[in-house]
């Protein structure tokens, strides 16, 4: 009998933590919401409410009406910021220096305010600490902090766009198309350099890029925007399947000596899933050159 008292204490303690809990969360809610409805009219902002709890207010003004569909590439100017104003992220306009997201790629803080915004539109987001970093504190961002993004949606490419955007960025004139869709073109000829065969070890020099720019760093620790995601030398053996599919058949149509642009849609690099560096369904661009065949 005693132990199964001790056993509804327990539930019922249980069922007050929990109720505390949701108490507290549903307090922490009100207060987000108070407080955006208290700074937007503050900032004389006319906000709509998403069913998901964020307020957010869209200059269509320069719409194109394109839309990002899955596998697009959204490439934005944007300011990430509290609502005090202190600034978290941004990209830098003045500079051209865009982010690029391939729709529907990945789910990040991004997505639900891009979810409604067309190629031109620039918008204001508030997202209340539920929909940004929740109960989680970092250097430069309290716990339950509500976040403002300002956003602007430069261009919306699809894939094919990026390819042509690849040919007019590095003047690939008349090149060839693989029947695999590889868009290929020698960049220097030597025809009497060695011919590549299978199975032999290949020594090569490349360089890959996105559509795109990124933020990284340099050698010299020094912060650059740049499109290249690798670049260096490259000991490999074409066909024993090692690398993409893509280079490979590029790497195979040079002699050695020769130098060649190859630019290949993402079911040729990485396809959907990408990898830790390239995003899913990227096109990319290769510079590479062939210096050795042992």
């Amino acid at each position: 009998m005693k132990q199964f008292i001790w056993i509804l204490v327990c539930f019922a303690l249980a069922g007050s933590m929990s109720s505390c809990t949701l108490n507290a969360i549903s307090q922490q809610e009100e207060d987000n919401t108070n407080e955006i409805v208290s700074y937007g009219k503050t900032k004389g902002l006319t906000l709509q409410k998403s069913p998901e709890g964020m307020y957010y207010s869209i200059n269509a003004s320069a719409s194109t009406g394109k839309k990002a569909a899955p596998t697009d590439l959204m490439k934005i100017y944007y300011t990430m910021s509290l609502l005090d104003g202190k600034k978290l992220d941004s990209t830098a306009k003045s500079l051209g220096q865009v982010k690029g997201v391939v729709w529907g790629s990945t789910q990040n803080i991004f997505t639900l305010p891009l979810s409604f915004m067309k190629e031109g539109d620039k918008g204001v987001f508030i997202l209340p600490s539920s929909l940004a970093f929740g109960g989680n504190s970092y250097t430069d961002i309290p716990a339950f902090s509500i976040i403002r993004i300002d956003i602007e949606i430069v261009n919306v490419r699809t894939e094919a766009e990026q390819i042509e955007d690849f040919k007019t960025t590095y003047k690939i004139v008349n090149p060839e198309v693989t029947a695999s869709g590889l868009v290929f073109k020698k960049l220097v000829e030597k025809p009497t350099g060695a011919v590549i065969v299978a199975g032999q070890t290949v020594k090569i020099n490349y360089t890959g890029r996105f559509s795109y720019g990124v933020l990284q760093t340099d050698a010299a620790g020094k912060t650059v925007y740049d499109s290249s995601f690798g670049s260096g030398t490259l000991t490999f053996i074409p066909g024993a399947g090692n690398l993409i599919v893509g280079f490979e058949e590029g790497v195979r149509k040079l002699r050695v000596g020769e130098k060649g642009a190859l630019i290949m849609p993402s079911s040729l690099a990485y396809g959907a899933a990408g990898n830790s560096t390239i995003p899913g369904s990227s096109p990319l661009y290769f510079e590479v050159e062939v210096v050795g065949a042992l």
